[in-house]
Formats: structure tokens, sequence, C-alpha cells
């Protein structure tokens, strides 16, 4: 970490100021916390069982972004030659799941998003029409199942349609927060559920990548519960001395990066740059972008900290966005309290002892196996009925 050489091509330093923004702004910053999170997927995506909806949460700006280009990039690749037998499959899908300006999650306008990810031709998209019976089917275990209201829409008959067609191995909703936000009159586990509904109708890996509000559904519904997997992508906390050290390495990574001629000294100001980022990479990656993009259109030789300072978020936003990500650091912790409280719960951490008997009717003890009569002296003859 002492070597202060650039670790981009230097024929970038006669590119236009595009391109070197380019070349940042595609630079991932490979970390412990996203290549652990990127590892535990691994597995999941490949095989997910009956757990077809996957949650993975964390901070804004923690990098849920990057680790879902990261999967991306290794499903394209891993199932490459199935892709090569099978050309009407998609490997990998991606929606965002947008909140319009009223503040409520618009449902309809979902679906369609959902379809053009897809790769349905957005001019067949509204004239979508299903002739079955709505909502009601016989799955392949010959079990009658009702869907929710939300997908028995035409829209909905024609999202399941697509997604069993094109087969991605997992289907991601990136903001799925946002998918909180229903009106009043609707319940809060209705889309949720209707996600679940479709991931196993169609059987495809659905990931909602989001912040911790996600975790509010954790609370809502056994069966989503049962048939949900979580992957926490958390900030880097400067409580701990590994997270300093590595927060430190991931600061002169950036700087080693950064396209310009004159490499910036981001380490010597590395408690600065935690303070206005939180120790989340994905703001910080933003933020030093911002800055880069600055000193690029001055022309100047370097990314100073006053470059640094003009784009940092104001101490009082970086408090806000602080309290709201505590709130959900001590949700996720209370979720691997509970799992300590489950085993107590369960008599796990207990030492096991012997059954205790059942309480018997007080008398001679049998000793004849269950099921045979005790032997006695059956009575013979006919016997007369005396008057």
């Amino acid at each position: 970490m002492t070597d202060n050489q650039p670790l981009f091509p230097l024929e970038l330093l006669c590119a236009s100021k595009k391109e070197r923004l380019a070349y940042y702004d595609d630079y991932i910053m490979a970390h412990p916390f996203l290549d652990d999170a990127f590892e535990r997927l691994k597995p999941i995506i490949r095989e997910c069982g009956e757990s077809r909806v996957l949650f993975i949460v964390g901070p804004t700006g923690a990098g849920k972004t990057k680790l879902i280009e990261l999967i991306r990039q290794w499903v394209i690749q891993e199932f490459l030659s199935e892709l090569e037998s099978d050309r009407a499959r998609i490997p990998f899908a991606l929606v965002e799941a947008k909140l319009p300006k009223s503040g409520l999650f618009n449902i309809k306008d979902h679906l369609k998003r959902s379809l053009l990810a897809l790769h349905e031709p957005a001019r067949f998209i509204d004239s979508k029409i299903d002739y079955g019976v709505s909502g009601v089917y016989v799955n392949e275990l010959h079990q009658l199942v009702l869907k929710p209201k939300i997908l028995e829409t035409d829209l909905g008959w024609a999202l399941e349609s697509a997604l069993k067609q094109r087969r991605p191995q997992i289907f991601c909703i990136d903001e799925a927060h946002h998918m909180l936000s229903v009106a009043s009159g609707r319940k809060l586990t209705d889309i949720p559920e209707a996600i679940k509904s479709l991931a196993n109708i169609t059987q495809i890996l659905h990931g909602l990548v989001g912040t911790y509000e996600l975790l509010t559904l954790q609370d809502i519904g056994d069966q989503l519960s049962r048939r949900s997997v979580y992957i926490h992508l958390p900030r880097y906390n400067a409580k701990y001395i590994e997270d300093r050290e590595i927060w430190q390495n991931i600061v002169w990574n950036f700087q080693c990066n950064v396209p310009i001629t004159e490499i910036p000294d981001f380490l010597g100001i590395w408690d600065y740059l935690y303070e206005r980022s939180l120790g989340c990479v994905g703001i910080l990656k933003n933020w030093t972008r911002n800055a880069l993009a600055d000193a690029l259109q001055e022309e100047a030789t370097t990314v100073t900290r006053k470059h640094l300072e003009s784009r940092a978020l104001s101490a009082s936003q970086a408090l806000n966005i602080l309290r709201k990500i505590s709130e959900g650091e001590k949700k996720y912790t209370s979720l691997e309290v509970e799992a300590e409280l489950l085993r107590t719960e369960l008599n796990l951490g207990l030492e096991p002892q012997p059954r205790p008997q059942s309480p018997r009717t007080p008398g001679k003890s049998r000793t004849t196996p269950v099921g045979m009569p005790n032997a006695k002296r059956d009575r013979i003859g006919v016997q007369e009925n005396v008057g």
C-alpha cells in the first residue's frame, strides 16, 4: 500500500475526459465484504431449491449495484454452454423498481418494465391478453393454486409466460425497497407475496436488492420467510481495527486508479473520506468520481481536497443517512440474535435429558406384549339361565 504507482493504463492520460471518466465508472473495487457476498451468492444462483426469493440487503451506497454487475458477468460466463444450445434463453435479467413522483409504487408500470427486461417487444406489451381462467390453475404437483390479485392481470400472465420462455437463472429487482411504498388500501404483503408466487410458478430465482427497509418483510408471512434467503452487504465500521485497515486499503486502490496526471493523496485524508461516505464504498466511489470530473474540467493535474469538499455530503446529510443505516444495522443484528433465541426455544443449548415416563394406572404391571391377551382359564359349556 506504500507504492503510489498508477494502476490504470497509462495511455488514458492521452485520452479524452469522457474516456477517463468512463474508465473510473467501470472500475469495480474488489473488497472483502463484496467478495464474501459474491461467493455466498454463487451456489444459491446455481441451485436455489425451493428458496426462490433472495434478499440482498445493505445500506445505501454499500456496493449493491456493483454486486449485481458481478452477478451478471458471472452468470453469463457460467451458463454460456447452455445459452449456445438454447438461443431463446436469457441468463440474467434486471429491472429497477422505480418510485414515481406520487411516492407510491406502480405495479402496472413495474410489470411493463419487467417485460422489457426480458426482451419482450415494446409494441406488444400493451396488447398482452390471456384467455385462460384468471388467477386459478393446477400446478405440476396437481395442486389447485389461486394467484395473488396482482398477477391476475393480463400483464401478470404475460410476465409469467415470459419468465417461463426466457428462463433466466436469476431475475433481479434493484431498489426493491421501493415496492414497499404501497397505497393505503393495499396490504404491505401484496407485492412480495405476488413475487413469491411468481417465483414458485415459474421456478425462477427472484433477487430483491435494496436497503434495510426490505427487512420489514421478515416479520410478515411465514411462507415468504420459509422460501427466502438473506445476503448482507454491510458498510465498513471504524469501530473495528480490521475495518479501518481495509478501508485505508480501499482508499489507496481508488487513488491509484484515478486516471489523472498526478496521483491524488486520498490515503492522507482517509478519515475525512470515511466521515462523509460513512464507510460505504459506493458512496466513496461516486463522490471521488464527481471530484475527478471537476478536476478534469479545470484541467487540473490532480484531484485535491478542495475538489472533494465541493462534492461531499454535508455533515447534516451524512448524519441523517447514518441514522437510517444504524436503524437497519440494528434490525439485521436482531435477526442474528433471533437465531440464538431460536436455538434456546428449541432447547439446543441445553444438555439433553431422558424423556420422563408417562404416568401409569396403579396396579399390576403388564408383562404380556401389546396385542396379546393375558393368560386365563376360559369358561366352557353352556351356562343355563337360572330363573
